[in-house]
Protein backbone atom coordinates (compact mmCIF):
# COMPACT_ATOMS: atom_id res chain seq x y z
CA UNK A 1 0.00 0.00 0.00
CA UNK A 2 1.64 3.13 -1.18
CA UNK A 3 2.22 6.00 1.82
CA UNK A 4 -0.50 8.95 2.51
CA UNK A 5 0.79 11.41 -0.08
CA UNK A 6 2.78 9.16 -2.53
CA UNK A 7 1.89 8.43 -5.51
CA UNK A 8 -0.34 5.54 -5.84
CA UNK A 9 1.91 2.41 -7.39
CA UNK A 10 1.68 0.82 -10.66
CA UNK A 11 1.72 -2.00 -12.47
CA UNK A 12 4.13 -2.37 -15.61
CA UNK A 13 1.98 -1.40 -18.52
CA UNK A 14 -0.26 0.90 -16.41
CA UNK A 15 -1.32 4.01 -18.20
CA UNK A 16 -0.38 7.02 -15.69
CA UNK A 17 -2.49 9.95 -15.14
CA UNK A 18 -2.34 13.96 -15.74
CA UNK A 19 -3.30 16.57 -13.06
CA UNK A 20 -7.25 16.16 -15.08
CA UNK A 21 -6.93 12.56 -14.44
CA UNK A 22 -6.63 12.07 -18.19
CA UNK A 23 -3.82 8.93 -19.13
CA UNK A 24 -0.76 10.39 -20.00
CA UNK A 25 2.11 8.01 -20.15
CA UNK A 26 2.38 4.25 -19.88
CA UNK A 27 4.79 3.11 -17.22
CA UNK A 28 7.72 1.38 -18.41
CA UNK A 29 8.59 -1.89 -16.80
CA UNK A 30 11.43 -2.03 -15.30
CA UNK A 31 14.41 -4.81 -16.75
CA UNK A 32 13.90 -8.24 -15.23
CA UNK A 33 17.51 -8.97 -13.40
CA UNK A 34 19.08 -11.77 -16.32
CA UNK A 35 19.40 -14.19 -13.73
CA UNK A 36 15.83 -13.84 -12.39
CA UNK A 37 14.66 -14.39 -15.59
CA UNK A 38 16.60 -17.10 -16.55
CA UNK A 39 15.43 -18.71 -13.21
CA UNK A 40 11.47 -17.68 -14.12
CA UNK A 41 11.98 -19.34 -17.91
CA UNK A 42 13.17 -22.35 -16.14
CA UNK A 43 10.06 -22.18 -14.14
CA UNK A 44 7.74 -21.68 -17.11
CA UNK A 45 9.06 -24.63 -18.26
CA UNK A 46 8.57 -26.73 -15.03
CA UNK A 47 4.42 -24.86 -15.60
CA UNK A 48 4.32 -26.81 -19.08
CA UNK A 49 6.48 -30.27 -18.10
CA UNK A 50 4.14 -30.99 -15.48
CA UNK A 51 1.17 -31.98 -18.02
CA UNK A 52 3.85 -34.48 -19.54
CA UNK A 53 6.35 -37.19 -18.47
CA UNK A 54 8.29 -37.37 -15.55
CA UNK A 55 11.65 -37.01 -17.30
CA UNK A 56 11.10 -33.27 -18.54
CA UNK A 57 9.50 -32.51 -15.33
CA UNK A 58 12.93 -33.47 -13.12
CA UNK A 59 15.11 -31.49 -15.70
CA UNK A 60 13.15 -27.94 -15.29
CA UNK A 61 12.91 -28.62 -11.48
CA UNK A 62 17.06 -28.88 -11.76
CA UNK A 63 17.55 -26.27 -13.50
CA UNK A 64 15.37 -23.74 -11.81
CA UNK A 65 16.10 -24.70 -8.70
CA UNK A 66 19.33 -24.22 -9.33
CA UNK A 67 19.12 -20.89 -11.25
CA UNK A 68 17.11 -20.02 -8.24
CA UNK A 69 19.69 -20.63 -5.80
CA UNK A 70 22.47 -18.57 -7.44
CA UNK A 71 19.92 -15.84 -7.40
CA UNK A 72 19.65 -16.44 -3.78
CA UNK A 73 22.58 -16.65 -2.69
CA UNK A 74 23.57 -12.90 -4.36
CA UNK A 75 20.76 -11.35 -2.94
CA UNK A 76 21.36 -8.77 -0.27
CA UNK A 77 18.16 -10.23 2.03
CA UNK A 78 16.69 -12.93 0.34
CA UNK A 79 13.58 -14.28 1.82
CA UNK A 80 11.52 -17.56 0.90
CA UNK A 81 8.16 -17.58 0.72
CA UNK A 82 6.61 -19.05 3.32
CA UNK A 83 3.23 -21.12 3.76
CA UNK A 84 1.30 -23.13 5.96
CA UNK A 85 2.88 -26.55 4.62
CA UNK A 86 6.27 -25.73 5.94
CA UNK A 87 5.85 -27.57 8.84
CA UNK A 88 3.74 -29.89 8.14
CA UNK A 89 6.10 -30.71 5.07
CA UNK A 90 9.11 -31.02 7.76
CA UNK A 91 6.80 -33.81 9.67
CA UNK A 92 5.87 -35.80 6.96
CA UNK A 93 9.55 -35.71 5.83
CA UNK A 94 10.48 -36.55 9.47
CA UNK A 95 7.89 -39.61 9.02
CA UNK A 96 9.45 -40.67 6.36
CA UNK A 97 13.11 -41.01 7.64
CA UNK A 98 11.58 -43.09 10.47
CA UNK A 99 10.08 -45.34 9.36
CA UNK A 100 12.67 -46.62 6.88
CA UNK A 101 14.98 -46.58 9.98
CA UNK A 102 12.96 -49.25 11.30
CA UNK A 103 11.29 -50.75 7.70
CA UNK A 104 11.69 -54.39 7.14
CA UNK A 105 14.38 -53.40 4.36
CA UNK A 106 15.68 -50.10 5.37
CA UNK A 107 18.03 -50.04 1.91
CA UNK A 108 15.39 -50.07 -0.46
CA UNK A 109 12.90 -47.97 2.01
CA UNK A 110 15.51 -44.77 2.35
CA UNK A 111 15.81 -43.96 -1.24
CA UNK A 112 12.04 -43.15 -1.26
CA UNK A 113 12.83 -40.51 1.36
CA UNK A 114 13.36 -37.98 -1.20
CA UNK A 115 9.68 -37.66 -1.86
CA UNK A 116 10.04 -36.19 1.18
CA UNK A 117 11.73 -32.68 -0.30
CA UNK A 118 9.07 -32.46 -3.14
CA UNK A 119 6.95 -29.87 -1.23
CA UNK A 120 9.43 -27.47 -1.98
CA UNK A 121 8.05 -27.35 -5.30
CA UNK A 122 5.43 -25.08 -3.53
CA UNK A 123 7.78 -22.41 -2.36
CA UNK A 124 9.24 -22.74 -5.61
CA UNK A 125 5.87 -21.84 -7.37
CA UNK A 126 5.00 -18.79 -4.59
CA UNK A 127 8.21 -17.08 -5.26
CA UNK A 128 8.17 -17.27 -9.54
CA UNK A 129 4.68 -16.75 -9.66
CA UNK A 130 4.69 -13.77 -6.58
CA UNK A 131 3.20 -11.22 -9.28
CA UNK A 132 0.46 -10.59 -11.09
CA UNK A 133 2.07 -10.35 -14.35
CA UNK A 134 4.39 -13.51 -13.49
CA UNK A 135 1.24 -15.32 -11.73
CA UNK A 136 -1.08 -15.01 -15.05
CA UNK A 137 1.94 -15.88 -17.26
CA UNK A 138 2.07 -18.59 -15.77
CA UNK A 139 -0.91 -19.78 -15.45
CA UNK A 140 -2.16 -19.17 -18.81
CA UNK A 141 1.29 -21.71 -19.85
CA UNK A 142 -0.19 -24.39 -17.61
CA UNK A 143 -3.75 -23.91 -18.89
CA UNK A 144 -2.26 -23.78 -22.76
CA UNK A 145 0.31 -27.04 -22.13
CA UNK A 146 -2.87 -29.06 -20.56
CA UNK A 147 -5.47 -28.21 -23.46
CA UNK A 148 -2.27 -29.58 -25.25
CA UNK A 149 -1.62 -32.45 -24.22
CA UNK A 150 -4.97 -33.41 -23.99
CA UNK A 151 -5.65 -32.96 -27.64
CA UNK A 152 -2.42 -34.77 -28.14
CA UNK A 153 -3.80 -38.09 -26.12
CA UNK A 154 -7.44 -37.95 -27.41
CA UNK A 155 -6.32 -37.58 -31.19
CA UNK A 156 -3.93 -40.60 -30.12
CA UNK A 157 -6.93 -42.49 -28.55
CA UNK A 158 -8.71 -41.99 -31.77
CA UNK A 159 -6.03 -43.24 -34.47
CA UNK A 160 -5.45 -46.34 -32.06
CA UNK A 161 -8.84 -46.98 -33.01
CA UNK A 162 -10.86 -45.30 -30.06
CA UNK A 163 -11.74 -47.93 -27.62
CA UNK A 164 -10.64 -49.69 -23.66
CA UNK A 165 -8.14 -51.75 -25.99
CA UNK A 166 -6.05 -48.71 -26.46
CA UNK A 167 -6.65 -46.46 -23.46
CA UNK A 168 -5.56 -42.62 -23.62
CA UNK A 169 -2.59 -41.78 -22.28
CA UNK A 170 -1.10 -39.02 -23.18
CA UNK A 171 3.06 -37.89 -22.91
CA UNK A 172 2.68 -39.72 -19.63
CA UNK A 173 2.79 -43.60 -20.93
CA UNK A 174 0.16 -44.61 -18.76
CA UNK A 175 -3.58 -44.69 -18.73
CA UNK A 176 -4.10 -44.26 -14.55
CA UNK A 177 -1.17 -41.37 -14.64
CA UNK A 178 -2.65 -39.44 -17.47
CA UNK A 179 -5.92 -39.50 -15.98
CA UNK A 180 -4.22 -38.32 -12.59
CA UNK A 181 -3.13 -35.27 -14.36
CA UNK A 182 -6.43 -34.52 -15.96
CA UNK A 183 -8.00 -34.70 -12.35
CA UNK A 184 -5.86 -32.26 -11.75
CA UNK A 185 -6.25 -29.97 -14.31
CA UNK A 186 -10.05 -30.48 -15.38
CA UNK A 187 -11.07 -28.03 -12.32
CA UNK A 188 -8.71 -25.60 -12.30
CA UNK A 189 -9.58 -24.76 -16.27
CA UNK A 190 -13.10 -25.20 -14.97
CA UNK A 191 -13.08 -22.36 -11.92
CA UNK A 192 -10.63 -19.98 -14.01
CA UNK A 193 -13.07 -20.19 -16.91
CA UNK A 194 -16.42 -19.74 -14.47
CA UNK A 195 -14.44 -16.69 -12.99
CA UNK A 196 -12.21 -15.18 -15.25
CA UNK A 197 -13.05 -11.44 -16.67
CA UNK A 198 -11.61 -11.21 -19.44
CA UNK A 199 -13.39 -13.51 -22.65
CA UNK A 200 -10.16 -14.26 -23.39
CA UNK A 201 -9.44 -16.22 -20.19
CA UNK A 202 -12.77 -17.63 -20.22
CA UNK A 203 -12.83 -19.05 -23.90
CA UNK A 204 -9.52 -20.15 -23.59
CA UNK A 205 -9.53 -21.87 -19.90
CA UNK A 206 -13.23 -23.02 -20.78
CA UNK A 207 -11.67 -24.74 -23.68
CA UNK A 208 -9.20 -26.42 -22.08
CA UNK A 209 -11.97 -27.35 -19.21
CA UNK A 210 -13.81 -29.48 -22.07
CA UNK A 211 -10.80 -31.06 -23.88
CA UNK A 212 -9.24 -32.43 -20.36
CA UNK A 213 -13.14 -33.43 -20.07
CA UNK A 214 -12.90 -35.61 -22.67
CA UNK A 215 -9.69 -36.56 -22.62
CA UNK A 216 -10.40 -38.06 -19.00
CA UNK A 217 -13.28 -40.26 -20.25
CA UNK A 218 -11.18 -41.79 -22.60
CA UNK A 219 -8.32 -42.70 -20.26
CA UNK A 220 -11.59 -45.22 -18.63
CA UNK A 221 -10.18 -44.10 -15.57
CA UNK A 222 -13.04 -44.99 -12.64
CA UNK A 223 -10.85 -43.65 -9.70
CA UNK A 224 -10.52 -40.47 -11.65
CA UNK A 225 -13.63 -40.13 -13.11
CA UNK A 226 -14.97 -40.07 -9.28
CA UNK A 227 -12.36 -37.98 -8.23
CA UNK A 228 -13.10 -35.50 -11.66
CA UNK A 229 -17.00 -35.67 -10.62
CA UNK A 230 -16.11 -34.08 -6.62
CA UNK A 231 -13.88 -31.64 -7.91
CA UNK A 232 -16.80 -30.58 -9.80
CA UNK A 233 -19.62 -30.82 -7.13
CA UNK A 234 -16.44 -28.09 -4.96
CA UNK A 235 -16.06 -25.81 -8.63
CA UNK A 236 -20.00 -25.18 -8.49
CA UNK A 237 -20.48 -24.93 -4.88
CA UNK A 238 -17.67 -21.95 -4.63
CA UNK A 239 -19.19 -19.88 -7.58
CA UNK A 240 -22.20 -20.95 -9.42
CA UNK A 241 -24.20 -23.19 -6.41
CA UNK A 242 -27.48 -23.49 -9.15
CA UNK A 243 -24.98 -25.67 -11.01
CA UNK A 244 -24.82 -28.19 -8.47
CA UNK A 245 -28.33 -29.48 -10.08
CA UNK A 246 -26.84 -29.78 -13.42
CA UNK A 247 -24.18 -31.56 -12.35
CA UNK A 248 -26.15 -34.17 -10.32
CA UNK A 249 -28.07 -34.69 -14.17
CA UNK A 250 -25.77 -34.84 -15.91
CA UNK A 251 -24.16 -37.77 -13.36
CA UNK A 252 -27.50 -39.57 -13.57
CA UNK A 253 -27.93 -39.23 -17.32
CA UNK A 254 -24.02 -40.70 -17.71
CA UNK A 255 -25.20 -43.74 -15.18
CA UNK A 256 -28.25 -44.21 -17.67
CA UNK A 257 -27.20 -43.17 -20.77
CA UNK A 258 -23.92 -44.43 -21.35
CA UNK A 259 -23.42 -46.95 -23.97
CA UNK A 260 -20.82 -50.08 -24.58
CA UNK A 261 -17.42 -49.66 -23.04
CA UNK A 262 -18.19 -46.72 -20.96
CA UNK A 263 -21.52 -48.20 -19.51
CA UNK A 264 -19.58 -51.15 -18.56
CA UNK A 265 -16.61 -49.19 -16.77
CA UNK A 266 -19.30 -47.01 -14.70
CA UNK A 267 -21.22 -49.90 -13.95
CA UNK A 268 -18.58 -51.86 -12.61
CA UNK A 269 -17.97 -49.24 -10.04
CA UNK A 270 -20.46 -50.80 -8.39
CA UNK A 271 -19.64 -54.59 -8.73
CA UNK A 272 -17.13 -56.23 -6.60
CA UNK A 273 -16.36 -59.18 -8.72
CA UNK A 274 -15.99 -57.14 -12.04
CA UNK A 275 -12.73 -57.22 -13.73
CA UNK A 276 -9.83 -55.50 -10.98
CA UNK A 277 -12.22 -55.09 -7.73
CA UNK A 278 -12.28 -58.21 -6.56
CA UNK A 279 -8.08 -58.26 -6.55
CA UNK A 280 -8.11 -54.57 -4.83
CA UNK A 281 -10.09 -55.56 -1.78
CA UNK A 282 -8.16 -58.66 -1.03
CA UNK A 283 -4.74 -56.36 -1.68
CA UNK A 284 -6.50 -53.98 1.01
CA UNK A 285 -6.58 -57.13 3.18
CA UNK A 286 -3.22 -58.12 2.63
CA UNK A 287 -2.42 -54.11 4.01
CA UNK A 288 -4.81 -54.34 7.11
CA UNK A 289 -2.72 -57.09 8.00
CA UNK A 290 0.33 -55.53 7.19
CA UNK A 291 -0.59 -52.64 9.37
CA UNK A 292 -1.56 -55.23 12.37
CA UNK A 293 1.79 -56.52 12.22
CA UNK A 294 2.90 -53.13 12.84
CA UNK A 295 0.95 -50.44 13.59
CA UNK A 296 3.24 -47.75 14.34
CA UNK A 297 5.93 -47.65 11.48
CA UNK A 298 4.76 -50.04 8.98
CA UNK A 299 6.71 -52.27 6.77
CA UNK A 300 8.76 -49.55 5.30
CA UNK A 301 8.71 -47.68 2.18
CA UNK A 302 10.19 -50.29 -0.13
CA UNK A 303 8.36 -51.94 -2.92
CA UNK A 304 5.94 -54.49 -1.60
CA UNK A 305 7.00 -57.04 -4.21
CA UNK A 306 9.03 -59.00 -1.61
CA UNK A 307 6.67 -58.13 1.47
CA UNK A 308 3.19 -58.66 -0.33
CA UNK A 309 3.47 -62.94 -0.13
CA UNK A 310 3.27 -62.75 3.38
CA UNK A 311 0.33 -61.11 3.51
CA UNK A 312 -1.86 -61.96 0.76
CA UNK A 313 -4.76 -63.43 0.70
CA UNK A 314 -4.93 -67.25 -0.73
CA UNK A 315 -7.41 -65.95 -3.03
CA UNK A 316 -4.95 -63.56 -4.68
CA UNK A 317 -3.63 -63.74 -8.24
CA UNK A 318 -1.85 -61.10 -8.48
CA UNK A 319 2.30 -60.26 -7.82
CA UNK A 320 1.83 -56.32 -7.05
CA UNK A 321 4.32 -53.81 -5.62
CA UNK A 322 1.61 -51.26 -4.23
CA UNK A 323 -1.50 -51.84 -2.69
CA UNK A 324 -3.84 -49.24 -5.05
CA UNK A 325 -5.40 -47.33 -2.12
CA UNK A 326 -3.30 -44.15 -0.63
CA UNK A 327 -4.88 -44.98 2.97
CA UNK A 328 -4.22 -48.58 3.10
CA UNK A 329 -0.64 -47.82 1.77
CA UNK A 330 0.20 -45.22 3.75
CA UNK A 331 -1.24 -47.35 7.22
CA UNK A 332 0.55 -50.65 5.81
CA UNK A 333 4.17 -49.05 5.03
CA UNK A 334 4.14 -46.07 7.57
CA UNK A 335 1.95 -46.94 9.84
CA UNK A 336 0.12 -44.09 12.71
CA UNK A 337 3.41 -42.39 12.18
CA UNK A 338 2.98 -41.92 8.41
CA UNK A 339 -1.07 -41.90 8.26
CA UNK A 340 -0.81 -38.46 11.46
CA UNK A 341 1.63 -36.91 9.19
CA UNK A 342 -0.01 -37.52 6.15
CA UNK A 343 -2.99 -35.64 7.49
CA UNK A 344 -1.17 -32.92 8.43
CA UNK A 345 0.43 -32.44 5.14
CA UNK A 346 -2.78 -32.57 2.98
CA UNK A 347 -4.60 -30.58 5.18
CA UNK A 348 -1.99 -28.08 5.07
CA UNK A 349 -2.37 -28.28 1.52
CA UNK A 350 -5.89 -27.51 1.44
CA UNK A 351 -6.05 -24.85 3.89
CA UNK A 352 -3.09 -23.25 1.73
CA UNK A 353 -4.82 -23.36 -1.78
CA UNK A 354 -7.78 -22.40 -0.60
CA UNK A 355 -6.05 -19.23 1.14
CA UNK A 356 -8.57 -15.75 1.03
CA UNK A 357 -11.57 -18.09 -0.20
CA UNK A 358 -13.62 -17.49 3.14
CA UNK A 359 -15.92 -20.20 2.27
CA UNK A 360 -19.62 -19.04 3.13
CA UNK A 361 -22.49 -16.56 2.18
CA UNK A 362 -21.82 -14.44 -0.49
CA UNK A 363 -18.39 -16.77 -1.86
CA UNK A 364 -19.67 -17.07 -5.54
CA UNK A 365 -19.62 -13.28 -5.53
CA UNK A 366 -16.46 -12.71 -3.93
CA UNK A 367 -14.54 -14.78 -6.21
CA UNK A 368 -15.98 -13.49 -9.00
CA UNK A 369 -14.99 -10.18 -8.26
CA UNK A 370 -11.11 -10.68 -8.08
CA UNK A 371 -11.31 -13.12 -11.15
CA UNK A 372 -8.97 -15.78 -11.97
CA UNK A 373 -6.62 -15.36 -9.24
CA UNK A 374 -10.02 -16.79 -6.81
CA UNK A 375 -10.72 -18.87 -9.44
CA UNK A 376 -7.52 -20.50 -9.51
CA UNK A 377 -7.25 -21.01 -5.72
CA UNK A 378 -11.36 -22.66 -5.65
CA UNK A 379 -10.06 -25.05 -8.75
CA UNK A 380 -6.69 -26.32 -6.79
CA UNK A 381 -8.77 -26.60 -4.16
CA UNK A 382 -11.44 -29.11 -6.01
CA UNK A 383 -8.84 -30.66 -7.18
CA UNK A 384 -6.90 -31.52 -4.48
CA UNK A 385 -10.76 -33.02 -3.02
CA UNK A 386 -10.59 -34.56 -6.06
CA UNK A 387 -7.35 -36.55 -5.34
CA UNK A 388 -8.30 -37.66 -2.34
CA UNK A 389 -11.16 -38.93 -3.84
CA UNK A 390 -9.21 -41.04 -6.49
CA UNK A 391 -6.78 -42.41 -4.15
CA UNK A 392 -9.32 -44.42 -2.48
CA UNK A 393 -8.51 -46.70 -5.42
CA UNK A 394 -4.75 -46.28 -6.22
CA UNK A 395 -1.90 -44.92 -4.70
CA UNK A 396 -1.99 -41.56 -6.68
CA UNK A 397 -0.16 -39.98 -3.44
CA UNK A 398 3.16 -42.24 -4.55
CA UNK A 399 3.37 -41.20 -8.42
CA UNK A 400 6.06 -38.37 -8.61
CA UNK A 401 4.56 -37.15 -11.90
CA UNK A 402 1.74 -36.48 -10.02
CA UNK A 403 2.93 -34.57 -6.93
CA UNK A 404 5.19 -32.67 -8.99
CA UNK A 405 1.38 -31.69 -10.97
CA UNK A 406 0.09 -30.95 -7.11
CA UNK A 407 2.85 -29.07 -5.58
CA UNK A 408 3.21 -26.19 -7.99
CA UNK A 409 -0.52 -25.94 -8.43
CA UNK A 410 -0.66 -25.24 -4.16
CA UNK A 411 2.55 -23.29 -4.87
CA UNK A 412 0.41 -21.21 -7.94
CA UNK A 413 -2.76 -20.75 -5.57
CA UNK A 414 -1.05 -19.73 -2.69
CA UNK A 415 0.87 -16.68 -5.13
CA UNK A 416 -2.32 -16.07 -6.52
CA UNK A 417 -3.48 -14.14 -2.91
CA UNK A 418 -1.96 -11.38 -4.49
CA UNK A 419 -2.91 -11.27 -8.06
CA UNK A 420 -5.67 -9.28 -7.88
CA UNK A 421 -4.17 -6.17 -6.14
CA UNK A 422 -1.59 -6.35 -8.40
CA UNK A 423 0.95 -6.39 -6.13
CA UNK A 424 3.80 -9.19 -5.44
CA UNK A 425 3.54 -11.90 -2.55
CA UNK A 426 5.69 -11.28 0.49
CA UNK A 427 8.92 -13.41 0.24
CA UNK A 428 9.97 -12.60 -3.06
CA UNK A 429 13.69 -12.18 -3.38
Amino acid sequence: MSEPGSPARRLPGELSEGPSGAPRSRVTAPAREPLAAASYLAFLLLVAAISGPIAPMGIATALCGALTLVRFARAPRPVWPRTPVDRAAIAWFAALVLVSAFALDPAGSFPRVTKGLMPALIGLAALHAGSRADGRRSLAVYLAAAGLVAAAGLGTWVAEGASYAWRARGLSHHYMTFGGQLLLELPVAMAVALTARSARWRWGAGAVALLTFVSLATTFTRSAWMGAFVSGLVVLAGVWPWGLALLALGGVAAWFGAQGEWRDRLHSMVNPSAGYNGERLLMWGAGWRMFQADPLTGVGLQDLHAVYPAYRSPLATEEIGHLHNTYVQIAATMGLAGLAAFAWLYGSLLRTASAGLAWGRGLPARIRSEGEGAGLRLGVTAALAGFLVAGIFEWNFGDEELLYHLYVLVGLAWASRAWGGGGQSKGRA
